[in-house]
């Protein structure tokens, strides 16, 4: 009995192939990539013109600024140059300047009617070391007190600093002496302040508001 066998090599069913999906995300990289390449590429051109733009401005600045100064007579601006070093070397030392006459007007409106001064010595160290001694007498010890008192007035803190009476004795008229060491307050003895100020508001508000210079000082009969 022979059997016999159908063999066939031929596929019954169609064999599927996959689907190839990456080619497809290739593409879109491609696509961004060449993208951001153009991009780079306008900013690079940008930029450089943006620096030629610039240079040019500048050159024709450069340009503009030399035809304007070599139209100015150079002997000219260096007469305005001069000039106005020495307004200023002027200014600076009006700035500095210091004027103690001013301090005459500022103690004789602090001392009191029965008091007067006989010696003045004036020291300035730079800064705001600016000190003055005084010798006085008064009629009595109580007005050497109230004299004493009128330096002191706390109105006047900004004025003298530090104030010290002392060397209180009886001189051969019958009179009591005393000698007066105190710090000034620098800015009364500005001059450019003093000028710039034309009512003298810094001077006046050292006076007579602080205290009565009219009062007269009856003399102790204890002396």
């Amino acid at each position: 009995m022979d059997t016999k066998f159908q063999s066939s090599f031929i596929p019954k069913q169609p064999v599927n192939e996959p689907v190839r999906s990456h080619s497809l995300g290739s593409n879109i990289f491609f696509l961004i990539s060449f993208l951001i390449f153009i991009a780079g590429g306008v900013a690079c051109g940008g930029v450089y013109l943006w620096n030629k733009q610039l240079d040019q401005k500048i050159i024709s600045v450069n340009s503009n600024l030399i035809t304007l100064r070599n139209s100015f007579d150079q002997n000219t601006i260096k007469e305005f140059t001069l000039l106005n070093n020495r307004i200023n070397s002027a200014n600076t030392l009006l700035q500095q300047h210091v004027a103690p006459s001013s301090l005459f007007k500022i103690i004789g409106d602090v001392t009191l009617r029965n008091v007067r001064f006989s010696s003045f010595k004036y020291s300035n160290a730079g800064g705001d070391k600016i000190s003055i001694n005084l010798t006085g007498e008064a009629s009595s010890y109580e007005a050497v007190v109230l004299q004493s008192s009128a330096f002191m007035n706390p109105k006047l803190r900004n004025v003298f600093r530090n104030t010290i009476f002392s060397d209180p004795d009886l001189n051969e008229n019958g009179k009591a002496s005393f000698t007066v060491s105190t710090g000034i307050d620098p800015t009364l003895l500005n001059y450019y302040k003093l000028k710039s100020d034309p009512n003298n508001k810094t001077t006046n508000t050292a006076g007579g508001s602080a205290v009565d210079t009219t009062k007269k000082v009856t003399p102790s009969t204890n002396n």
